[in-house]
């Protein structure tokens, strides 16, 4: 029998952001030792499912039955579905990546939900992506509606534990982007916050700052959903999880709470500069992190240079490759996986950047 890991035993968040040269992979390791997959971007040289299921996933706790609590696609373009297959069955059995939570933008075409689904044909795709594409409506096409995050049912709290998703509704996003195409996919995009105790952490996709700034102001066709870690919390507001009601508004979260942590939208890049967050926060982000988008068209723009500047941030000491450095912003365009450990108490973030994940994993007692 394997030894369990330090890192499984702790009371610390981790958070992987896996180089996958163009797309986006999270891997998020919850204080309660859950977890929780956000995209599924892959790449030739690197395959992020291989290195969590072999790695990771044998020492999380489960959830439902489940070894992972909740998975999360943020919207359907291919750079973030690539290594959707993970998610499929094997021999007729649940593959390890099987979750009770399926979580995407809402794609039911049928009954009385369909008047709310996203239009496919506005969602627009490369060529060579089309069994992807597939596979996705296939594996989420029995999901449960509504959208949930996980239902807070353990004896153990983890004080000052939660996240929440935001995110607009498909026909919302349509009259906000109703002529531009790939505006209108990113605009989907599910936006996740992560809080343990003073440390916070924002992944928002591609979303548009247009529909990012209907989240913040909680305009019309805002949809919320919210777990806190906590028996009290989970009584107090049984259905946070599962409906929008009157869950802290992302706002005043930021406002409240700061930003440690501010993933850039859009891989950074300058079609996606929010001014609104930036007004939203207490303080600027302590750092930025860029997962970089390869091979940019002219009409994409290039990565936002207030990201890498004091401009966009305050600033972190951060691990690369075992040598200390102070950033801004920290990016996987040179090849390099990050990992971001939160203890939830006093101190900052600890961030380290390496191109080999397991050198990451020894950091953490792996």
């Amino acid at each position: 029998m394997k030894q369990t890991p330090k890192w499984a035993q702790t009371l610390q968040s981790y958070i992987w952001i896996f180089n996958v040269g163009r797309g986006l992979s999270i891997f998020i390791r919850t204080a309660l030792n859950q977890g929780i997959l956000y995209d599924f971007g892959c790449s030739e040289k690197f395959s992020p499912s291989k290195f969590i299921e072999e790695k990771l996933l044998p020492y999380l706790d489960e959830y439902k039955k489940c070894k992972v609590a909740q998975t999360i696609i943020s919207h359907p373009h291919a750079d973030h579905i690539a290594e959707i297959s993970c998610l499929a069955s094997r021999d007729g059995k649940n593959p390890p990546f099987y979750s009770s939570l399926h979580t995407c933008p809402h794609d039911k075409t049928e009954g009385s939900a369909k008047p709310e689904a996203l239009d496919w044909d506005r969602v627009k795709n490369p060529k060579g992506s089309e069994d992807n594409i597939k596979l996705y409506k296939g594996l989420y096409d029995s999901r449960t509606l509504p959208l949930q995050t996980i239902s807070y049912e353990s004896s153990r709290t983890v004080p000052n534990l939660g996240y929440g998703l935001f995110y607009v509704r498909p026909p919302v996003v349509n009259d906000i982007h109703p002529k531009n195409d790939q505006d209108y996919g990113n605009g989907m995009s599910l936006v996740l916050f992560y809080r343990h105790g003073k440390h916070t952490v924002l992944i928002p996709g591609d979303i548009t700052p247009d529909c990012l700034k209907l989240i913040l102001e909680e305009g019309n066709g805002l949809e919320k959903r919210y777990t806190v870690f906590d028996r009290q919390k989970k009584e107090d507001h049984p259905d946070w999880h599962q409906r929008t009601d009157n869950q802290p508004s992302l706002k005043s979260l930021l406002q409240n709470y700061g930003l440690s942590i501010f993933v850039a939208p859009h891989h950074g890049l300058e079609s996606g500069f929010s001014e609104g967050l930036y007004n939203s926060i207490k303080d600027k982000p302590a750092l930025v992190v860029i997962s970089e988008k390869r091979h940019t068209s002219d009409i994409d723009g290039s990565i936002d240079n207030r990201y890498q500047c004091a401009d966009g941030s305050s600033g972190l000491s951060v691990d690369v490759e075992g040598a200390t450095e102070n950033k801004f912003s920290v990016s996987t365009k040179n090849g390099h996986h990050i990992l971001i450990s939160l203890e939830g108490t006093g101190g900052s973030p600890k961030i380290f950047l390496d191109k080999n994940p397991e050198k990451l994993l020894q950091k953490i007692g792996g």
